[in-house]
Order: structure tokens, then C-alpha cells, then sequence
């Protein structure tokens, strides 16, 4: 679904591309189709540029302070805005398009396989730069599409459930590890509701909202709904979040290594990534898309999941 959508939003801004250019020239802004072509694409790239830095401010990221109480500096902040801008543009403009679901099993890898959950309005191909690097360390995996793409949460459950029992058949294990961004370690606590864990060594979540995020009111959906802090929700509701912590215990908030960022820019407040009982790993200068790309992000990841296949218990 969110690949189809991508597609035609390409279509759309090519169209606008075109359209942008056309009105350029008319006015004789610009003399030239190819200058006109050029000024269009910029001023398509600012826009997007505006919403990607937009959210920066309106979560407060910019804000946020270091470990050591100071503040990114100008050049880190630069280098991480943009980060996130280049790892935005990637997702929509190449990934997301032509991204399906997908199994990849070698047969000398007798250890835990890794199922790869992405967030909210993204798809498998999130998990390009992740991907390569499973396969380089030939570790079996799998990558899905939580669909339908605005639905509930808790519906996602059964379509991991198939997916984690096709992984585990393919792969001859019995257990796994999941790797989930965003949403996607929502999904995964859903599941975890649903079908237990005693098929699971290790949830590591990246940006998850475990507490809600404030930004999750700008999304359309019962699964942005379902997002919100528990501040956000009536009195007469039930807040999502809060009756599916209730329903965990110790031990299965045990199994979760979540990695959230001080600077994420969708997911407000940022400490709503930590979730109590698990392992938190607190990141520095890293937007909410980058975590999934940032080399040191991975290699953190990938220590995380050596270790858990490493552990015979």
C-alpha cells in the first residue's frame, strides 16, 4: 500500500515539477526550460526540506541537551538536520517505492533469524541499509509490511505472527529476534500480548514512542490515535498504551533493548522512547529516520543481536 502511495506521489510532484517550471517561464521569471527545470526542483526540494526541519522545532528537539547537560553544537545540529533530510528523501523518493516484503535464510546459519518491523507510513524498505548488512554477516531474516497502513495497532498481530512462524520454519529455529523502528516496536509489544514470548531472545526497538509521542496527533489513523500520551486521551477513553503495559510483565519488558535518541524529531517528549524494565540506550544527534541508517546505530544493533544469538538460554 505505502508503496503504491509513494509512486503516486512521485507522479504528483513530477507533475508539479512541470507545472512549477511551466508557470516560470510563462512569467518570464527564468528564460530557459532547463532553468526553469532547475528553480522547479529547488523550490520542490525546500518543501520538503521545510516539513523535515519543521519537525525539529515543533518537537522541541532542538532543545534537548546532551548527556553532559550542554547542547549539540551549530555543526552537530547542521550535520544531523541534514542527515535526516538526506535519509527522508531516500526513504520516499527510492526505497519506499519499490520495497515488498521479503525471506532471506542461509543454510550454515543455525542461530536466532531477525524479523525486521518498520514504523508508521513506511514499509519494508525502510530496512534497505539494514538488510545488507544481515546479509554480509549471513544472518537469516525477514522484513514485512504492517498493513492496513491506518488501522489498529493490535491488528497488526496476526500478520506477525504468520510472519514470524514462516521465519522460524524457513530458517529451522526456535526462537528469533526482532528488530523494530517507531511504531513497528509498538506492533511488537501487540503481538507479544497476543502470542507470548517464549519464541523471542531479544526486541530491540529504534525510536519507538513507548510512552507516546505529542507529534502522533498529526497523523491520521486509529494506529496515530493509539500513539498519543496518555495526557492526550479523555477521561472516558482508554488509553492505548496504558492498558497494553498493564497486560506486561517484567520478564517480557526484560527482553527489550530500546534505543531512542535525545534529539528525535517525531517522537515528543523524547524520553518516551526508554520504557521501564528494559535496557535503554540513550542516542545523541540522530533524527527519527536516521536510526535507521546511521552506521553507528546499526553497529549498536548489530552487537545487540550477536549477543542475543549468542545466549543459549
Amino acid at each position: 500500500m505505502i508503496a503504491h502511495l509513494t509512486r503516486m506521489m512521485i507522479l504528483f510532484q513530477l507533475l508539479m515539477l512541470v507545472f512549477i517550471a511551466a508557470m516560470l517561464k510563462h512569467v518570464q521569471i527564468v528564460d530557459s526550460w532547463s532553468l526553469a527545470s532547475l528553480a522547479s526542483a529547488g523550490i520542490l526540494m525546500l518543501s520538503r526540506a521545510g516539513i523535515v526541519f519543521h519537525n525539529f522545532f515543533l518537537s522541541r528537539a532542538l532543545c534537548q541537551v546532551c548527556a553532559d547537560g550542554q547542547r549539540l553544537s551549530r555543526v552537530g545540529t547542521a550535520a544531523m538536520m541534514l542527515s535526516e533530510l538526506r535519509f527522508s528523501l531516500l526513504c520516499w523518493f527510492r526505497l519506499f517505492p519499490f520495497a515488498h516484503p521479503y525471506v532471506c535464510c542461509f543454510e550454515k546459519d543455525g542461530a536466532s533469524p531477525v524479523l525486521l518491523l518498520h514504523g508508521y507510513g513506511a514499509n519494508s524498505g525502510f530496512w534497505q541499509r539494514f538488510h545488507l548488512r544481515l546479509v554480509a554477516a549471513q544472518i537469516s531474516h525477514s522484513a514485512m509490511d504492517l498493513e492496513p497502513v491506518l488501522g489498529s495497532i493490535d491488528s497488526y498481530a496476526h500478520g506477525i505472527e504468520k510472519a514470524v512462524t514462516h521465519l522460524l520454519a524457513e530458517s529451522d529455529a526456535s526462537s528469533l529476534i526482532l528488530v523494530c523502528h517507531s511504531m513497528g516496536g509498538l506492533a511488537a509489544r501487540a503481538w507479544l500480548r497476543c502470542y507470548g514470548h517464549h519464541r523471542v531472545k531479544r526486541v530491540i526497538t529504534l525510536g519507538t514512542p513507548h510512552a507516546g509521542s505529542l507529534l502522533a496527533g498529526y497523523g491520521i489513523g486509529i494506529n496515530a490515535r493509539q500513539m498519543l500520551p496518555e495526557s492526550a486521551w479523555t477521561r472516558e477513553e482508554r488509553h492505548w498504551l496504558s492498558t497494553l503495559a498493564a497486560s506486561e510483565s517484567m520478564a517480557r519488558r526484560s527482553l527489550f533493548v530500546s534505543l531512542w535518541s535525545r534529539h528525535d524529531n517525531i517522537v515528543m517528549p523524547q524520553a518516551s522512547g526508554a520504557l521501564e524494565g528494559a535496557k535503554n540506550v540513550a542516542l545523541e544527534g540522530v533524527g527519527h529516520v536516521a536510526l535507521g541508517f546511521e552506521e553507528r546505530v546499526l553497529d549498536r544493533v548489530m552487537q545487540e543481536i550477536s549477543e542475543a544469538r549468542q545466549n543459549k538460554s
